[in-house]
């Protein structure tokens, strides 16, 4: 299944290959990590075709030496040499990267959108970063990617199996070295110990909103953000000042305040669209919260 975004099988279409180990983060829920694995045998593969251009890169971890090989990119020949097995190459999206491949190759491709590094920057306070230091052609002798890379070949051989936390994490681990390698990032404040990541309070919020009328199991919140519940429910706690539970009620009621200025929706459909129980329970929870009963307050607008 094709997808936006140069993983996947999106990627294996480039290299006219079939299906491919891939794992894809699921921390950063609309932001893109994800690692695709890239073989072909052939001595003689030939031309890749064009990836959609995106503010995305793909950090290419060679698996094999790579000795005769052509490189473009804006449509532009690239000065190249031979790739040793273990080098890291840095690929920016925008910028048409096309190859002539004329020796067998494996290779682990990372792809980090740019909404992802910026989530990373996030993440320590830092300003986003403006593009990754890559010249096209350039090779580094990268330990950390390649470790990475080590440690997730035996996932990326049996996906089914993958602990999902374990993939989020090594993609993450990825994601901020390349930031701070490649894209110079530094952190201008702390992040409080303790508490939750942001992308952990970001995913976290955004399950609790996008399931505010059925609500959602601690259970599977604290699995999204890679912790054990009662960490994930301390942390969560000592970052926003509320338990979850009491989180999620806020923005039901802060929900239901938006839908009462519409004079059309009734008090019983309204407790309903906002997860409570029924009228009785959201005039119980609302007056608690606002002091005054909901009709009340629709009748003040």
């Amino acid at each position: 299944m094709n997808h936006p975004g140069a993983y996947g099988n999106t990627l294996a279409d480039a290299f006219r290959l079939g299906d491919t180990p891939t794992l894809v983060t699921r921390g950063l829920h609309k932001a893109r990590l994800a690692v695709t694995e890239l073989r072909c045998d052939d001595e003689h593969f030939g031309m890749t075709s064009s990836i959609p251009r995106e503010d995305a890169y793909l950090v290419a971890l060679q698996l094999r030496q790579c000795d005769r090989h052509e490189l473009w990119s804006d449509d532009r020949p690239v000065a190249v040499s031979p790739i040793c097995g273990g080098e890291t190459m840095v690929f920016d999206l925008r910028r048409n990267p096309i190859a002539h491949i004329d020796s067998a190759f494996h290779s682990l491709h990372f792809y980090l959108s740019k909404d992802a590094l910026d989530w990373v920057a996030d993440d320590i306070g830092a300003p986003s970063i403006e593009e990754l230091d890559c010249r096209a052609g350039a090779r580094f002798d990268d330990p950390v990617v390649r470790g990475i890379g080590s440690a997730l070949m035996p996932a990326l051989a049996h996906p089914e199996t993958v602990n999902v936390a374990f993939a989020d994490y090594a993609l993450l681990a990825v994601a901020a070295h390349v930031a701070r390698r490649y894209g110079h990032l530094r952190a201008t404040r702390r992040v409080a110990r303790g508490g939750l990541a942001a992308w952990q309070e970001r995913r976290a919020k955004e399950l609790l909103s996008e399931h505010l009328a059925e609500g959602v199991s601690l259970s599977v919140l604290a699995r999204e953000c890679g912790l054990s519940v009662s960490h994930f429910s301390r942390a969560f706690r000592q970052t926003t000042g509320l338990p979850p539970h009491r989180w999620l009620l806020q923005r039901r009621i802060d929900r239901a305040c938006d839908l009462l200025r519409d004079r059309s929706r009734s008090l019983p459909d309204i407790a309903l669209a906002c997860g409570f129980a029924d009228q009785s329970h959201f005039t119980r929870v609302f007056s608690g919260s606002t002091g005054i009963a909901p009709g009340t307050w629709r009748r003040s607008l």
